[in-house]
């Protein structure tokens, strides 16, 4: 059995209204109107781009997606979860800023944007989980609410995985803080010594895992669950991260995590094979395309597109781009192993519109 895969090719400097009809095109294509009923909350988990940086789905490329969905009775929204790391995503009222400055806005789009995990990343529900590498999944509110999830996704290279698609988007996108964090360290959270003891994040703990002694934090590593929790709240920003964690392992958890999220969850995804570079958007600067424009890609099935997605491009470039930008990492760990747990199928049925 094979997964369905959508393409539709586009020219070079297509312009947004032009991709919109595609857009659209793909989603009848993948039975977008059968997932939606009526008064359906459905997320549309996009990036928003950097400050300085191009790298993001242009806004009007979705206009008549979004107006397809509420013909179809479904009330969507966009959505993007807040950053790890400082500037201008960290936050939510940051974040929203700079979605509007972008052009993904009520004004421009007729939808809200919605920053799934709250102001400082503090909205997040804590969930067990299938066995796997992780056994806690910390997802953003809007992962364990909306009922129909659609992936919007800048497909790039990443220096952690290799390569960056739907997985990532769904996967490390919509977790929740403490999701992000067990996703990229293998450890707990730290407290540092800039630390001042204002018990901020003793209130915040849900595990109760943080007690103030001579004017500094202390967790417990034998309640805490690493819910990222404190990192949201601390006032003074002394919660340490460690980014320490392997590629593969990585990878796996955001299959992993991918899977949480789409449990029980109607959902479709869309891959934009254009100016594809070597790093993610998150870099936040002009980078150059590595291969010529490829086009849209669309599916039910987030294994098989990710899959079509990487291999297509791997034949414009007519080499492994990914492997030689990044000859210590594997990308198709996620792949493997989110189609080892049952997330969908690397055998797919290319068919171009």
């Amino acid at each position: 059995m094979k997964a369905k895969v959508y393409l539709s090719r586009t020219g070079k400097d297509e312009s947004p209204s032009s991709l919109a009809g595609k857009v659209k095109e793909l989603s009848i294509r993948v039975g977008l109107k059968e997932l939606i009923k009526k008064d359906d909350l459905v997320a549309l988990k996009i990036h928003f781009g950097e400050k300085g940086g191009p790298g993001y789905i242009h806004p009007d490329t979705l206009k008549k997606q979004i107006s397809f969905i509420k013909q179809a009775g479904g009330k969507p929204f966009l959505t993007d979860t807040n950053t790890l790391y400082t500037g201008d995503r960290s936050n939510a009222v940051d974040h929203l800023q700079l979605a509007s400055e972008h052009g993904f806005s009520l004004r421009n789009l007729g939808i809200p944007v919605v920053i799934g995990d709250g102001l400082r990343g503090e909205n997040q529900i804590s969930v067990e989980t299938e066995k796997g590498i992780i056994s806690r999944a910390h997802l953003s509110g809007v992962a364990r609410t909306a009922q129909v999830i659609i992936g919007l996704t800048h497909a790039t290279g990443h220096l952690l995985t290799g390569f960056a698609g739907t997985l990532k988007n769904i996967g490390m996108g919509l977790a929740g803080r403490g999701g992000k964090l067990a996703q990229h360290s293998g450890l707990l959270p730290e407290i540092l010594d800039e630390c001042i003891g204002c018990g901020t994040c003793r209130e915040w703990c849900p595990a109760d895992a943080i007690q103030i002694k001579n004017e500094k934090a202390v967790i417990n590593p034998k309640t805490c669950y690493g819910c990222g929790e404190c990192l949201a709240v601390c006032p003074h920003k002394s919660v340490k991260v460690s980014w320490d964690e392997s590629s593969s392992n990585v990878q796996k958890k955001i299959a992993e995590y991918c899977r949480a999220i789409l449990k029980n969850k109607k959902s479709c995804f869309l891959n934009f094979a254009l100016k594809i570079t070597k790093d993610c958007d998150c870099m936040g600067k002009p980078s150059p395309s590595m291969v010529p424009d490829i086009g849209i890609l669309a599916s039910r099935d987030p294994i098989a597109l990710d899959r079509a997605t990487l291999e297509l491009i791997n034949q414009q470039a007519g080499e492994n781009i990914f492997k030689t930008h990044y000859p210590e990492i594997d990308p198709l760990v996620q792949i493997t192993h989110g189609e080892k747990i049952g997330l969908g199928l690397q055998e797919y049925e290319l068919i171009q519109i």
